[in-house]
């Protein structure tokens, strides 16, 4: 069986709101395996004097910094509708380390039952990929992604897995298009475009980004010339921790689709010097949701 079919049957057999068995991982309309933007569109590499405190890259990177700028712990829900269904709804646990290159993240599912323990791996490379590791417990084995399933759904949500990497100003080329507003708060609108060589599975990028607290508000997401997924943040959700703006609830759509997923945060706990040894394939396989906090809270 091809990787790619093998590693989608795999992530949705463990989702038991599937009933047929082997169903593949649904790729977002539009999906190119992995895209980089046309030479054409993409705006002149930030020069180091655009880089200073007002430009649009450093409002990006700023923006960044607030969602991936430190270690954490993080409770969240994942609900996600589609048309004519039910909510389908998870609880889950991400465990961040940013404070260090490479990066490395360790979602565990919590509920509901039947997907409970399975488990992702996330590691940062900067040249390549980032490598995704995925356990799911019916098997007892841990399976490596490979990088063309980045636009395939994250376990049936409407995020991407290339939606869950942790994201740098600097892979990005930056220009400002505009004022603009979301749910009556000023906004910075951003056309942002995958700086090569690094590489998207997204065409470019429309954030409406609050200048002040450097908050993502909104973001248009773009395959071949067409929106096919936008983000929306709560604007009241939003709280300071330690110098940081973490929003707790926003939205992705699906417009093509009529699908939504809310994801909702239920606590966030920022946790500095997060260990190693949290995010290895041994402890994927081996460990659970509670030995991570347990680690966690070990630190100083």
């Amino acid at each position: 069986m091809p990787a790619s079919r093998l590693v989608a049957s795999l992530a949705f057999a463990a989702l038991a709101f599937f009933a047929a068995a082997g169903v593949r991982a649904r790729a977002e309309p539009g999906a190119p395996g992995v895209a980089a933007a046309p030479p054409a569109a993409v705006s002149a590499r930030a020069a180091p004097e655009d880089l200073g405190p007002g430009s649009p890259a450093a409002l990006l990177d700023r923006a960044f910094r607030n969602l991936y700028g430190d270690d954490f712990v993080q409770v969240m829900t994942l609900s996600t509708w589609r048309r004519g269904g039910r909510a389908l709804t998870r609880r889950a646990q991400l465990t961040r380390k940013q404070s260090a290159r490479p990066g490395k993240a360790m979602v565990r599912f919590l509920e509901p039952q039947e997907i409970r323990r399975t488990g992702v791996l996330i590691v940062e490379q900067d040249d390549r990929y980032d490598d995704f590791f995925v356990y799911l417990p019916a098997l007892a084995k841990v399976r490596r992604l490979v990088s063309g399933q980045r636009a395939d759904a994250f376990f049936g949500t409407d995020l991407c897995y290339e939606d869950v990497e942790p994201k740098h100003a600097s892979d990005w080329d930056v220009r400002q298009v505009g004022a603009g507003e979301e749910a009556g708060t000023p906004c910075v609108v951003l056309d942002i475009r995958p700086r090569p060589p690094y590489e998207s599975t997204y065409e470019r990028m429309e954030s409406c980004i609050e200048p002040e607290r450097a908050i993502i508000l909104r973001t248009d997401f773009y395959r071949r010339g067409q929106a096919v997924k936008q983000l929306r943040v709560d604007v009241g959700s939003v709280r300071e921790l330690e110098g940081r703006h973490i929003p707790f609830s926003f939205r992705m759509e699906t417009p093509a689709q009529r699908s939504s997923t809310h994801v909702g945060t239920e606590s966030y706990e920022i946790r500095a010097g997060l260990p190693d040894q949290i995010f290895t394939t041994t402890n994927l396989e081996a460990g659970d949701a509670d030995g991570d906090r347990r680690t966690a809270a070990q630190t100083p």
